[in-house]
This record gives C-alpha cells, sequence and structure tokens, in this order.
C-alpha cells in the first residue's frame, strides 16, 4: 500500500509516495504526479528516515537541473475577483468564506462562487479550487460536449456511442473504451475549439479502428487533414492546460 506525503522542494509542496516492496535496494523516481521512494519490505523508521532526507536532496537537484520538470507540481494560484476563460465563455471567480468544513460550489450566470472554511491555508485553499473547478466545470460542459461529440460523429463516423464522459484525466486527452465510451479530459475545456474537436474525433475514429495502424490514422486525416497541428499545439501547450 503506498502512503502518499508532500517532500517541500524550493518551497512547493511536491507529491511524496513511499512503497515498500521484496527488494535489495531503493530507487528514486519522478512521475507526472509525485516524486516516488521505494524501499525493500524489511527497512526499518530509521532507515526510511534517512532515505528521505536523500530524496529530499535528490528531488532538489533533479529540479534544478530541469525547472520544467518541477512546474507540473506548482499549483495554479486562484484568487478572488480573477477573470478566466474556458470553453468560450468568460467567468469571474469569487471566493466566499464561511464556516463550512469543506470546500463548495456553484456556477451562477458568469460567476463561480467558491465556499471555503475561514482559516485554511492558501495551499491546500488552492488545491482544493482546483479539484472542484473540474468537476463544476465538467458538469457544466458536458451537455454542450455531448452534443458536440454527437454532431461529429453523425457527421463523419456514424458510430453507436454509449456515453461520453469529462474526466480530470491527467496522463491522456481521451480515450476510447471496448464499451464504446468516449471519455475526454476536462482539461481539454481550455484548449482551442478545433484542438478540441481533433481529440473527439480521435476518439471516434477509434470506435473503428481500435488501434493506431497508419488505417487508423487515415481515417482520422479523412475527416481532419491538418490534425497533426493539432497535436503539436497540445505537445507545445499541453501542460498549460490544467485546472
Amino acid at each position: 500500500m503506498a502512503n502518499k506525503l508532500y517532500l517541500q522542494v524550493e518551497g512547493i509542496h511536491v507529491p511524496l509516495k513511499i512503497k515498500r516492496e521484496w527488494r535489495s535496494s531503493v530507487r528514486f523516481s519522478i512521475s507526472k504526479k509525485s516524486v516516488n521512494l521505494t524501499v525493500p519490505k524489511f527497512y526499518s523508521k530509521n532507515q526510511l528516515a534517512e532515505e528521505l532526507g536523500k530524496i529530499n536532496e535528490w528531488a532538489a537537484l533533479q529540479f534544478k537541473s530541469s525547472p520544467s520538470m518541477m512546474n507540473r507540481f506548482i499549483p495554479k494560484e486562484y484568487k478572488d475577483k480573477d477573470i478566466f476563460k474556458i470553453y468560450g465563455q468568460t467567468f469571474m471567480l469569487v471566493f466566499l468564506p464561511g464556516k463550512a468544513r469543506g470546500l463548495s460550489g456553484s456556477i451562477e450566470n458568469e460567476q463561480v462562487c467558491i465556499r471555503y472554511p475561514e482559516g485554511i491555508d492558501s495551499f491546500n485553499l488552492n488545491k482544493s479550487t482546483g479539484i472542484l473547478l473540474t468537476r463544476l466545470f465538467s458538469k457544466h460542459f458536458l451537455p454542450d460536449v455531448k452534443s458536440r461529440v454527437g454532431s461529429i460523429n453523425n457527421r463523419y463516423f456514424k458510430e453507436q456511442i454509449n456515453a461520453v464522459r469529462l474526466k480530470n484525466n491527467q496522463s491522456n486527452w481521451g480515450s476510447c473504451s471496448t464499451k464504446r465510451n468516449i471519455n475526454l479530459s476536462s482539461r481539454l475545456l481550455f484548449a482551442p475549439r478545433d484542438v478540441f474537436d481533433y481529440v473527439i474525433i480521435h476518439e471516434l475514429a477509434h470506435l473503428k479502428e481500435m488501434n493506431h495502424s497508419p488505417k487508423f490514422w487515415s481515417i482520422v486525416a479523412s475527416v481532419m487533414p491538418d490534425y497533426k497541428e493539432k497535436e503539436e499545439w497540445l505537445d507545445l501547450n499541453g501542460p498549460e492546460l490544467r485546472f
């Protein structure tokens, strides 16, 4: 069972995952979501504490040599009266302190109201706000996204779709299951509409070819000839698309 903690590196909270395995050596690694420490199952608390000191120094060196690696762990900062655009619409973020134990929120016309408990620290407020905004906007825009998927499918593919979902995927932009469910990353709500359309087309093409064969790519190209430009845009700008 993994135990999730945080490292403090250059003032940034970096998620730390500690795993115990049947192994004889210690392993440090950095993934998209955390710094990872893997130790032998027989390690004592003192041995583990020693490795925690080492991995903190190791992570600091890794981030110093590759600043872009650290950027993924810098939480997005949200402030009262922030204005941001998402899926072609503009919203104002409004923070409302209260006595509730957790965060709650609602979208009211062009305002996003976040109600938070007084006394919460800025790190947890920003982190929780990002998670809440993902849920709020996924629910808010899902009908529009379903309509867009249906429109593209009816025009070019005419395939059966069982479900369309917006998820807070970090490892991919979309997926198509064997049950004919289309899953799209909610981060795409920040992307230009034609880029979002490309991911939709990509996943719909999987309803015909559940692979990335030349035949699959020919289907994608027949619908969107300049699809490679959209992939390049995501490669370049993808890290900035986040809640």
